[in-house]
């Protein structure tokens, strides 16, 4: 054992210690941040203008990141789909309820006594033409409501991930661009005839075969020809005006393609309180 003079001197010395770290710890300079000369994140991103059908590139304009640099959220795209599905539906069904149909209570069979299971009325839900239960009468409103600023994030993060994945094309010119380089080319969604072979020849031109597209419009009235030549395409092919475009229609496409109005009416739309 230890002499008691002994424990005493090696508690002094641990007294000192734990003094002199407590006092040095109070009285040292604040840490500095790890990551001191970090570069701050970009607040704009570029994006290419083209022109349409060619796809030519000949121009890039900024969008803020907080517009198409959004990061994926699928819990968010999928709150703001159920709510638009759940808004479309009608709510006309009109079932018929028990009292509402012509059967009697009274039982198809004794409770006891026949070595089957219990059975109710003919009217019973559980029976193949019975009723339905809990039936509502028409009309029924399924509708569900959304945070604005959920649902405005939801369409940021689908065309953010468009925009990453290279499947966003913003047809439009710059001031300082007078004309396409192409001759058949225009700066508009449109095409030149509405014979189905030039928008089959746009597609196979750009590999697009089987894949569902989506082209939204600043004015459906501007892109007639186009209009008129993917009616005769099958369901692969949509077109919208920017107002009609939902996010369930944004994660069906593939391959978006939209003019630069439209663009420019989605970031007023959805991220005008965050640029």
């Amino acid at each position: 054992m230890l002499a008691r003079s002994t424990v005493q001197s090696v508690y002094r010395v641990l007294v000192q210690r734990a003094s002199y770290a407590t006092a040095s710890t109070t009285t040292s300079a604040p840490t500095t941040h790890i990551l001191k000369h970090a570069a701050q994140p970009p607040k704009w991103v570029l994006t290419t203008l083209r022109s349409f059908p060619s796809l030519e590139p000949h121009s890039v304009i900024p969008v803020h990141a907080k517009f198409l640099n959004s990061r994926l959220r699928r819990d968010l795209l999928w709150k703001a789909v159920i709510m638009e599905l759940d808004n479309r539906r009608v709510g006309a069904s009109n079932p018929m309820g028990r009292s509402e149909r012509g059967f009697s209570r009274r039982k198809l069979a004794p409770q006891k006594g026949s070595g089957r299971a219990r059975v109710g009325d003919a009217n019973s839900p559980i029976r193949h033409n019975g009723s339905v239960a809990h039936a509502r009468s028409a009309p029924n409103d399924f509708s569900t409501k959304l945070p604005y600023n959920v649902y405005a994030s939801a369409y940021r993060i689908a065309l953010s991930d468009f925009y990453r994945n290279g499947n966003l094309f913003v047809i439009g010119r710059s001031k300082d661009v007078e004309a396409p380089r192409l001759a058949t080319d225009s700066f508009s969604l449109d095409i030149v005839t509405t014979q189905k072979q030039a928008l089959l020849q746009f597609i196979a031109a750009n590999q697009l075969q089987n894949l569902n597209l989506l082209f939204v419009a600043d004015n459906l009235e501007e892109v007639t020809n186009l209009t008129e030549a993917a009616k005769e395409l099958n369901q692969k092919v949509k077109i919208l005006s920017k107002e009609e475009v939902e996010v369930k229609d944004l994660l069906r496409a593939r391959r978006v393609f939209m003019d630069a109005s439209s663009l420019k009416y989605f970031a007023s739309e959805f991220a005008a309180g965050l640029v």
